[in-house]
């Protein structure tokens, strides 16, 4: 009997638990309609998968009960697997919760059925997983070749710790939490690796094409090579040539296995397609093949020969790589017939260039106009050679390489330690186990807050991606707005953005707007003097291609409303069979418009939420979570007195919720001239990018916040900051982008990060001339408002201690304005900058004071991050709604009271602060980590490893702060 085990408990073996003996299965030949017969992949977790299953060899229930009514499995029964795998796979078991009808198990498994005055079935499967129970079966393993098998009267001699009944449910409780949060939490982590290669192929596929550039792009010119899809345009001083024109592309040959002594041939290395697949040349695992000496000379590999995919799996297809001779072997090499071998013919672009470009936008091209054929897909010589490649002009392929590589190895750093963390993650698993059937593991209850299940002082590593949240039954919204985006995965394919689909989207949403205005049965309004919705019916093919566009340019040329949703508005979808499915899809997921109008406005907002999750295009970095702009709504209560103001408005989102706002608390008696003032200049943005700028007029329209009554729209687009404003407000809310102002100097346009210059703003009405974006968004904010006028803007922690500029901004801060609230928030709500702190500022523009004092008197500071990791989206909540307790919207400052997460600092300690600085975390309390027992010392192990990966993954997001443009957007 194993030692140490707690009070009441004992070992016991599997044979003095059963009810009745082990039972063996029976295999055999199927039969049409036969009763299903489980697999052994049903064994695979610790619940049985019914779905793993296959016909058997009796014909019916009934048969099989009179042949072996033991076959039958029934819910509480467990199966083992007792041969037919690996040592690690015999003896794996598994219960049977329920049955969906009569079902057997094969010869390869057995049937237990334990008494359960003894047992909990539950509770012998997971102390089955332990390591103590695991060696015993693996040391009864008899071995074949490459099969194991148990006997029986093993399984029934392995022992098993065997606590009193009670506690067995307290065990199967608390053991199933961990493991849950654990697989939780991996799942969290494998998440965020998917999201670091999606922005890895973002990176690379903006920069082989250019658009990391802000010079001027140029439409690729005609060529005698037939493209399938209009190429991108490309920065001037590009070009587009077909490969074939670069390079020499050459098969790799068939190897002649019939004459082996033959004396004209060698023996050479054969790459296959799965060599070009990993990190290094496994030079060492290449097969041989024996070759004519000629043929394999002409096919010989050379350094910088980039290596092509041309027949295999659809998702090999197309795959490059460049070929890294062994030094320190002398073998010649050869591609297969499967594989190209590219040798570019001159120095008109750098192999490795090529590479980054085929494995990027370039593999789409290849997948369309390869041939496929029973799961497989081939690709031909010519095909490839009239591949269109980007090259840009020599002198700037150097730092376009070394600038994209240089990412590229950033990001893989950033992975190797949340890998490493992953790798851990089963040693947790088998540490909860251990200390779980040694009756050491504590009760698993569902916290209230991350602080009830981390041990106090220890290390809060901020999450790098939103807690998913639980959802039973999407809305009908949500399920609507579903519907709008499913048709963009198929798309984007084609090389078209989540930006580009959410336009194509309105145009249509719009045009469907406009003829439900002209044909209800009353206030009908002719908006287009045309019903170009029904109009888009009557086209096909290239036509509609053509009529489509025109319709775009008619309608961009119009003032007002309609102006801005089709300023500079251009179809994207090249292909008449995309653009018939995208109006069909558009009009199916509209069958509800006219009946339910009020689904509008809500169902577009939900759209632009998921327009910008998808990682792929960076959109979410532009995104301000919905829960803070109506934490924020609620503080700053916007009126119908307000003028309001969004400079960095995005989609639109806290126009819209502070016309919401309004409306809901509307008094009586406002006259009708006042309220149509908030469709007339009381609400108004700017943004700098035309696509978004349509999606936030669209946004505001179908919230009732635009008319369609020629005045100008309520979006401006340009450069908020690049001039003083002519017009103030009483209330400013604001999301500023991330990053520096950067410059590229156009005598090189290379796309080179780390070669943009950062360009400082100089504006007479500034305090400080800085290239931090948000500095500047800060002092702009303040030249919005009219004395009295009240601000909220989200800041990242730079603003709160930077030097020099950053200094000299936060003084006058709290000098000219009452800077009287801030919120440090969790992690969580920098959309795409996954671990960027912010944090809110409330504050209201003051007159000077006659004495010269600061207009602040006391920054009350709310600290809704330390010690509470949630996110906006956590099941747990983010703390917003305490902290709008808190703020007491409508009191005066004085009724607020100060607790432990929320203080009030005066104005000479904050200004007599070195550098004035307004972090206050550290004064605030933060945790510092201590020792943990197991297994918690291995939680604090991963702990450590995803706390470095999240600061290297802030630096490379601080880095990779691209300019605001086209390419990118913030859903309001």
């Amino acid at each position: 009997m194993r030692t140490g085990l707690p009070p009441g408990w004992t070992e016991v073996p599997l044979g003095e638990l059963l009810r009745e003996p082990l039972a063996a299965g029976r295999s055999g030949q199927a039969v049409p309609g036969g009763v299903p017969v489980l697999r052994l992949p049903a064994l695979r977790s610790a619940t049985v998968d019914l779905a793993e299953s296959r016909k058997g060899p009796w014909a019916s229930a009934a048969e099989a009960e009179a042949e072996a009514a033991d076959h039958l499995i029934r819910p509480g029964d467990i199966l083992m697997s007792r041969n037919d795998g690996p040592a690690a796979q015999i003896g794996r078991a598994a219960l049977v919760r329920e049955t969906t009808g009569p079902t057997t198990y094969p010869a390869t498994m057995v049937r237990v059925r334990v008494d359960e005055r003894l047992i909990d079935p539950e509770y012998l499967v997971l102390a089955w997983e332990s390591r103590a129970v695991r060696r015993q079966i693996e040391s009864s393993v008899s071995q074949g070749v490459g099969l194991g098998h148990i006997a029986a009267r093993d399984l029934e001699r392995v022992r098993l710790p065997l606590p009193p009944r009670f506690e067995q449910e307290r065990i199967k409780a608390s053991l199933a939490f961990w493991l849950a949060r654990v697989d939780e939490e991996e799942a969290a982590v494998r998440d965020i690796l998917r999201r670091v290669e999606d922005l890895r192929t973002l990176v690379i596929d903006q920069g082989v094409l250019g658009r990391t550039t802000t010079g001027p792009h140029t439409d690729p010119e005609p060529s005698a090579a037939t493209h399938r899809a209009p190429l991108p345009a490309v920065p001037v001083g590009w070009r587009w040539v077909a490969l074939g024109e670069l390079a020499e592309v050459v098969r790799g040959p068939v190897a002649n296995s019939r004459r082996a002594d033959d004396p004209h041939e060698v023996e050479v290395g054969s790459l296959r397609p799965a060599e070009l697949r990993g990190e290094r040349w496994a030079h060492e695992q290449m097969p041989t093949v024996r070759l004519d000496a000629r043929r394999a000379e002409a096919t010989r590999l050379s350094p910088g020969d980039i290596l092509y995919v041309l027949s295999g799996q659809p998702d090999s297809l197309g795959l490059a790589r460049v070929w890294e001779q062994d030094s320190s072997s002398h073998r010649t090499y050869v591609p297969n017939h499967h594989v190209a071998r590219v040798r570019m013919t001159g120095d008109a672009l750098h192999p490795r260039l090529l590479a980054l470009y085929a494995n990027g936008p370039g593999r789409s091209w290849l997948r369309d106009a390869a041939r496929r054929t029973a799961g497989l897909a081939s690709l031909g010589l010519d095909q490839l050679r009239q591949t269109p490649v980007p090259v840009p002009p020599l002198a700037e392929q150097g730092t376009l390489l070394a600038s994209l590589e240089a990412w590229n190895n950033g990001l893989t750093s950033v992975t190797a330690s949340a890998e490493e963390a992953l790798a851990m993650a089963d040693r947790l698993r088998d540490g909860c186990r251990e200390q779980a059937f040694a009756g050491r593991l504590p009760h698993g209850t569902a916290p209230s807050s991350e602080n009830d299940v981390r041990r106090e002082g220890a290390v809060t590593v901020p999450p790098t991606t939103p807690t998913r949240r639980f959802v039973n039954r999407p809305s009908e919204v949500e399920r609507r707005a579903e519907h709008l985006w499913s048709f963009f995965p198929p798309l984007s394919g084609e090389g078209l953005t989540a930006l580009e689909y959410g336009e194509q989207v309105t145009y249509l949403l719009f045009l469907k707007a406009a003829q439900e205005l002209r044909h209800r049965p009353l206030n009908r309004v002719d908006v287009l003097g045309r019903d170009a919705w029904d109009e888009l019916a009557l086209h096909e093919g290239t036509e509609l291609i053509q009529y489509y566009g025109a319709l775009l340019v008619e309608l961009g040329e119009r003032g007002g409303v309609v102006g801005r949703i089709f300023h500079k508005a251009q179809n994207r979808l090249r292909r008449p069979l995309h653009l018939q499915n995208l109006i069909q899809q558009v009009g199916e997921g509209l069958s509800w418009w006219d009946e339910w109008p009020e689904w509008r406005a809500p169902v577009f907002d939900a759209f632009l939420a998921r327009c910008a999750q998808d990682h792929r295009t960076a959109a979410g970095q532009y995104f301000t979570h919905r829960e803070l702009i109506d934490a924020i709504i609620a503080c700053c209560r916007p009126t119908v007195e307000d003028t309001i103001v969004d400079p960095a408005a995005g989609t639109g989102g806290f126009l819209v919720r502070s016309f919401e706002h309004i409306a809901r608390h509307l008094p009586p008696g406002v006259p009708l001239a006042q309220r149509e003032q908030l469709s007339h200049g009381a609400i108004r943005g700017t943004e700098l990018v035309d696509a978004t700028a349509r999606l936030a007029t669209m946004n505001l329209f179908l919230h009732g916040v635009e008319h369609l009554d020629g005045n100008p729209a309520a979006i401006e687009v340009r450069d908020s900051l690049s001039m003083s404003p002519h017009r103030q407000a009483t209330l400013v809310l604001a999301d500023p982008p991330l990053g520096q102002r950067r410059w590229v100097p156009p005598s090189t346009g290379a796309p080179d990060f780390h070669g943009a210059e950062e360009l400082a703003l100089a504006r007479p009405d500034f305090w400080a001339s800085t290239s931090h974006q948000q500095l500047n968004f800060v002092q702009h904010v303040y030249t919005l408002l009219e004395i009295g006028g009240r601000a909220a803007v989200v800041v990242p922690d730079g603003v709160l201690f930077m030097k020099g500029a950053g200094e000299r901004v936060r003084r006058q801060l709290l000098k000219q304005c009452d800077v009287h609230t801030l919120l440090r928030l969790p992690i969580g709500f920098s959309g795409g900058y996954s671990g960027v702190k912010l944090n809110v500022l409330f504050f209201e523009k003051a007159a000077a004071r006659p004495d010269g004092s600061p207009a602040t008197r006391h920054l009350w500071v709310y600290d809704a991050r330390t010690g509470h990791t949630a996110v906006a989206d956590s099941s747990e909540g983010s703390g917003l709604d305490e902290f709008v307790a808190a703020y007491r919207p409508g009191h005066p400052l004085d009724s607020r009271v100060a607790s432990r997460v929320f203080k009030p600092y005066s104005v000479d300690a904050l200004l007599a602060r070195p550098d004035v600085n307004l972090d206050l975390g550290a004064d605030l309390g933060e945790a510092e980590p201590e020792d943990a027992p197991e297994p918690h010392l291995i939680a604090q192990q991963i702990s450590g490893r995803l706390e470095d990966t999240w600061r290297r993954f802030a630096r490379l997001a601080e880095e990779l702060t691209p300019p605001r443009d086209t390419r990118t957007f913030r859903s309001g």
